[in-house]
């Protein structure tokens, strides 16, 4: 990618599952300052080259200080800790820093039709309004589909790889999906636009893909990945509307696992956002490879075989 800007980076989260790769991808460049803002009873290791600097984050004085002279504010930190943007961004603020990019690394959050089906999507939006209301800094919402990686090793996609059981989708319908690798890169790349171009997604989300798939998909690379049949596997289909009605009575008996479920049963309708293709950034616009869907899959396959 040519005509890159380097920027000072700050990253909250950044020892985490989508920390991590991004920390990797920001120093790859060798054109940015990364710092590392942390807790000061944080046990997280970070690469040589970043900068560290812990602290609390109800520490105003300690944020702010921590935060000025950066340009760009990254917050990567899980969803039990949402909260804990508001006093960064706050500090972000008064910092002055010109790009907040909140947490967000979910499905498209513009989509109208989604958004009514999963109420976890919503709750995000407050960040975004803070960061709107102070006036100080701009914003991008990244949206990744589900992390492909993340969520295969868990099942989650609906594929048991030790037990050989698969739990099918009826319809095929393709969703857009992101590596937690292809985030990070994503994410960085973009980070190292000119302002010029960096500019276009001003609070705005971009759309970062590895793969646009159905679980049907997935099910057949798997198979090829572990050399074996249909008749090798403990198949059950499913009715997607049938599924995400059952995940949202398991959410009001209160199993957390219904939002899974709801998330990818909802993906897997007609109509409901999962595919947002027509949206995704280009690779050559970021100067990243397409990676190798079923390559992916096998190794993802082989690291868990190795785990038995």
């Amino acid at each position: 990618m040519a005509n890159k800007q380097s920027r000072k980076i700050a990253i909250v989260g950044g020892s985490g599952s989508v920390g991590s790769p991004t920390v990797e991808a920001l120093l790859s460049h060798g054109i940015h300052t990364v710092t590392a803002i942390s807790r000061s009873e944080s046990t997280a290791i970070f690469p040589s080259g970043v900068t560290i600097k812990e602290g609390s984050y109800s520490d105003e004085e300690f944020l702010v200080e921590a935060l000025k002279g950066q340009d760009v504010l990254i917050l990567q930190l899980g969803f039990m800790a949402l909260n804990s943007q508001i006093p960064l961004i706050s500090a972000a603020a008064k910092a002055g820093v010109p790009w907040v990019i909140p947490c967000e690394y979910a499905c498209d959050n513009r989509h109208d039709k989604l958004n009514e089906e999963i109420g976890l999507m919503v709750m995000k939006n407050k960040y975004r309004a803070q960061i709107d209301s102070l006036g100080v800094s701009s914003w991008i919402g990244i949206v990744n589909g589900p992390w492909f990686d993340w969520n295969f090793e868990k099942s989650f996609m609906g594929l048991d790889i030790k037990t050989r059981k698969a739990k099918l989708f009826d319809g095929g319908v393709k969703f857009n999906t992101s590596t937690l690798s292809k985030v990070g890169k994503s994410l960085a790349a973009l980070l190292s636009l000119p302002d010029s171009k960096l500019s276009a997604f001003k609070n705005d989300f971009v759309y970062f893909s590895s793969f646009l798939v159905s679980q049907r998909d997935v099910f057949d690379s798997v198979l090829s990945a572990t050399s074996t049949k249909e008749s090798d596997w403990a198949i059950e289909s499913e009715s997607p509307d049938k599924a995400a009605d059952a995940a949202k009575e398991a959410i009001q008996q209160g199993n957390r696992m219904g939002n899974v479920d709801l998330l990818f049963a909802t993906l897997s309708r007609v109509g409901y956002g999962g595919d947002y293709e027509a949206k995704a950034i280009g690779n050559n616009f970021l100067g990243l490879e397409q990676e190798d869907f079923n390559k992916v899959v096998k190794d993802l396959v082989e690291m868990m075989e190795q785990r038995k």
